[in-house]
């Protein structure tokens, strides 16, 4: 065995560009796998780095445990930490604007605590003693407080008392307005060091009473230190955020059932969705959670992330494409790895010959190739893990260049030591199964096989007839190119299926690259505004001034505001064709009614939609948008369509009359219809069906058409297909003027909407958000802000991304494809060595030589081409089909510049390769090459 191990080593030596050839294989697909799998554990290491400051460094919180049994916990042998908070109380924040949230709620920590705690300081630092304490930013932002770093504040603080039920309210609960008021109040002095995000929903309830303000411990730190017992305090109540071993993570349920004292199946049948409970176990589960020993708040998103097995549903769809593009690896690299020590066994065809004819078993050939494969893989699979460790460094920092600004988290580099051993368990997998089939068919060479080798060039004399076209045309050069690549059928099939899949790959993704960016362009399309504004208060507001504020911000080139209100029309006057279209939808039922949307625009805004649309005298009444697509479906090609149709008969100077509900115990006049006051739901269509119309007081006003129009005002193009009425300020109010009921709809009820064109919107966001968070007059008042323009610039930088990863997978991909082409080529040329020097010396020039070669370049790369460009049209068209069926509306086009560069980069390729080859062999002897018989 030695001697053969030593032969193996000394083949290896002497064919070193083979050898090369086979390591750079090795070390693109071990390079692959490992740049895989640290991505993988890089994301996920993110993922959990980002939940642990969003909300937590803890798994499960337990409230209200007693300060004598956080021993239980310390001592439990399936959590592995925890920390501690402890209520202080509320107190009452003088000028808070947000009447939902008028106290500060005091909650005390040590260094665990603020280290663990969902607790992202923005300025300044950490309490360090209790005199000390940090408040959230939201304060100002949200209450309008607005104190600074460096300020002292004084804070009676006690406990929320609800005279309604004479008990204390709990840290969590909503504000209860008059019905609650704070006892035991004790005055503290605080110094703020810092100000901090909002804490997260396991720190802050989102709808709880109070702003988070967080002091320091002593007592908490002197019980983590040792120095005190927490028997001693037995009265005194905590929260225990407490981490699972991983062990215990598994079976999270059962460990956090045990703990609370409640049934573990029902439990953890709970907390499963893909289980239905019973009502009686309903009933059950809820009657124990009510007698729990602790409440519970489980931060269900970390464990999803750190619990790898079994899967959760986070992680399961990165896992699965990982598995898949991994799988996809390995096939490429096996194929391509594979060939090189195929070609091997050729060039060593006769060597294997003698060492059976002097007594070699198969075995000990067998062995001395998965020696050289191992031997192969010592070199390749180090340098491969190394430089796919480098490339997946490189990969996070463009990540998080190309993400800056719209991922919520950057991605952190991260290695794990078990994930590269898979990745390196991978590759040795991946020379195994390159080398099992070369080192069998080895051991079957017999020695006579050995001498004639001609196992390689069986076929028919038949199947080796040329057309006589080639003939004509090339000569005899074309001829023997054709004949050879007949022959040698095995050897060219490698090189043409790398090509293919290389081919293959680059057509689809850049075709999905180009789709994915049409379809982005083709979402904001109809969007003619860049900034678009949701305001939500509990009063109405005035569009007027709302405008003034909008139009005096810097670079609003035009803007709308409107507020919008739901009214129902019973019976309206149809059209043929789009009453056919409701009976289709509401199963040809005539009492179809149907959902008006009336939006009030702002005066400017309103007139300028008028003269737009050719609407004259249009104070007088409303504008009806009385053209509209939809989504048809066509039985003979069972599919939507896209139709326009006309929706009503309306024209300008008639009435229609609109009903809405009360739901107070405002008193009825004539228009007034009794109904009963069960609530219930409407579809997507806008249809309102009788118990919605009858919910409540039902009420109505008559709305006159004004003019009837196809247009819609700027920036309502995208609205999709709900029958809109327009109207100004003051035609709405005339509504309600013959004083029988004055406008009896709720303050709250409108729907605020606001669309900026704005020359940068980056800039007028900026200043939108600094004006009103600045202004108390609009303390009030919520606003969200859609910054068209940065989401169309973060799904481009989205696709950017994928595509960085797609097309880095491309050039592996491609890299490896290249690796064996070179390989099988070159190889091939030196193989055939004999046979160019033989017809040399019969008179064939260099001009035809070189005519030879280049015909085999054309005939191997028109093959590949002929086979890859097709197929990759067809997968392209495929996957637009599918995108279509799912909803989509895109137009099939096939992606010419990447098929343009696909042929020009094989030809040149395949040409480059063949005339290196070629160049090498020109300079050899032609009669020693006769003479060499190892060739």
């Amino acid at each position: 065995m030695n001697l053969m191990k030593t032969l193996t080593l000394k083949n290896l030596k002497l064919n070193r560009k083979r050898t090369i050839v086979t390591i750079v294989g090795i070390i693109l697909a071990t390079a692959l796998l490992s740049a895989l799998v640290t991505l993988v554990s890089s994301f996920q290491y993110s993922m959990i780095e980002y939940q642990k400051q969003k909300g937590g460094d803890f798994h499960v919180k337990f409230s209200n445990v007693k300060m004598s049994e956080l021993s239980e916990f310390k001592n439990n042998r399936n959590i592995e930490s925890t920390f501690e908070t402890m209520g202080m109380g509320f107190a009452k924040l003088d000028g808070c604007k947000n009447e939902d949230k008028p106290y500060a709620y005091v909650m005390a920590t040590d260094e665990a605590g603020f280290e663990r705690g969902c607790f992202k300081l923005i300025e300044g630092r950490m309490a360090k003693n209790e005199d000390e304490i940090v408040i959230p930013r939201h304060l100002k932002t949200n209450g309008r407080i607005d104190i600074k770093v460096g300020d002292e504040i004084t804070l009676d603080v006690g406990k929320r008392y609800d005279s309604n039920t004479e008990g204390v309210i709990s840290e969590n609960s909503a504000y209860e307005n008059e019905a609650e008021t704070l006892t035991d109040t004790v005055t503290k002095h605080y110094k703020v060091v810092g100000i901090m995000e909002r804490p997260g929903y396991g720190m802050e309830d989102y709808s709880a009473a109070g702003y988070t303000f967080v002091t320091y411990s002593d007592e908490l730190a002197a019980i983590d230190n040792g120095t005190k017992s927490e028997v001693n305090e037995a009265d005194t109540t905590l929260t225990v955020y407490s981490r699972y071993t991983q062990k215990a993570l598994r079976n999270k349920d059962a460990v956090t059932a045990d703990i609370i004292g409640v049934d573990e199946k029902l439990f953890e049948k709970s907390n499963n969705s893909s289980v239905e409970m019973s009502a009686e176990e309903s009933d059950r589960f809820l009657k124990e959670m009510e007698n729990a020993k602790y409440d519970i708040y489980i931060n269900r998103f970390l464990i999803s992330y750190e619990c790898v097995f079994p899967i959760d549903g986070t992680f399961k769809a990165l896992f699965t494409v990982a598995a898949v593009v991994a799988l996809i690896i390995i096939l490429t690299s096996v194929y391509c790895i594979k060939n090189s020590f195929n070609i091997s066994i050729t060039e060593k065809i006769r060597q294997y010959g003698m060492l059976a004819s002097v007594g070699a078993t198969r075995r000990q050939i067998k062995s001395s190739v998965k020696t050289e494969a191992a031997m192969l893989g010592v070199v390749g699979i180090p340098v491969g893990t190394m430089s796919g460790i480098l490339a997946s460094f490189i990969l996070v920092k463009v990540v998080n260049a190309l993400s800056a600004g719209w991922l919520n988290f950057a991605l952190s580099f991260h290695t794990s030591l078990p994930a590269l051993i898979l990745a390196v368990i991978l590759s040795i997998a991946t020379i195994y199964f390159s080398a099992t089939g070369s080192a069998r068919r080895a051991a079957k060479v017999t020695p006579l096989e050995a001498i004639r080798n001609t196992k390689e060039i069986k076929i028919k004399s038949a199947k080796l007839k040329t057309p006589a076209i080639i003939g004509r045309i090339w000569g005899i050069g074309g001829v023997i190119s054709y004949k050879n690549i007949k022959r040698n059928k095995k050897k060219y099939r490698t090189t043409v299926t790398s090509i293919v899949i290389c081919s293959v790959t680059f057509i689809v993704i850049s075709y999905f690259m180009s789709m994915a960016f049409s379809v982005v362009g083709m979402s904001y399309a109809s969007v003619d505004y860049n900034i678009g504004i949701n305001m939500s208060c509990k009063k109405d507001l005035d569009i007027e001034k709302l405008s003034e504020l909008l139009s005096g911000i810097e670079g609003a080139k035009d803007y709308l505001v409107g507020a919008g209100y739901y009214f129902d029309v019973d019976k309206p006057e149809y059209t043929k064709e789009y009453g056919e279209y409701c009976g289709q939808l509401y199963d040809d039922r005539e009492d179809v009614s149907q959902e008006f949307f009336i939006t009030v625009l702002n005066d400017k805004s309103y007139d300028k939609y008028a003269s737009d649309a050719g609407v004259k005298n249009a104070d007088t009444g409303a504008i009806l948008v009385n053209k509209c697509t939809f989504d048809v479906y066509n039985e003979k090609s069972s599919k939507y369509v896209k139709e326009e149709m006309e929706l009503y008969k309306y024209k300008a100077g008639d009435t229609i009359r609109c009903g809405y509900n009360v739901y107070d115990d405002a008193s009825s006049d004539d228009n007034a219809v009794e109904g009963d006051t069960e609530s219930s739901t409407e579809d997507n269509s806008g249809y309102v069906d009788e118990e919605t119309i009858n919910n409540g007081v039902r009420k109505t006003v008559d709305v006159t058409i004004a003019g009837v129009t196809d247009k819609v005002p700027t920036c309502y193009n995208g609205y999709g297909n709900t029958s809109l009425l327009f109207m100004n300020q003051k035609g709405f109010e005339s509504l309600w003027a013959d004083g029988k009921s004055g406008n009896e709809l709720k303050p709250g009820n409108a729907i605020y909407s606001a669309y900026v064109v704005a020359e940068n919107a980056d800039e007028y966001q900026d200043t939108l958000e600094k004006e009103t968070e600045e202004n108390p007059e609009y303390s009030q008042i919520s606003f969200y802000v859609s910054n068209m323009d940065k989401q169309m610039r973060d799904e481009k930088s989205l696709f950017t991304l994928l595509g960085v990863f797609a097309y880095g997978l491309i050039v592996v991909i491609a890299l490896i494809g290249i690796t064996n082409i070179i390989n099988t080529l070159s190889t091939g040329m030196e193989l055939r060595s004999r046979e160019f020097a033989t017809l040399r010396s019969i008179g064939m020039t260099d001009k035809q030589f070189a005519g030879m070669v280049r015909l085999e370049s054309v005939f191997i790369s028109v093959k590949a081409l002929v086979i890859g460009v097709p197929l990759g049209i067809l997968i392209n068209y495929l996957l637009c089909f599918i995108m279509n069926r799912m909803g989509g509306a895109i137009i099939y086009k096939p992606p010419y510049k990447a098929i343009i560069l696909c042929i020009v980069v094989v030809i040149m390729l395949i040409y480059a390769i063949m005339k290196l080859s070629m160049t090498k062999l020109r300079h050899n002897n032609i009669i020693e090459t006769i003479k060499n018989e190892n060739l």
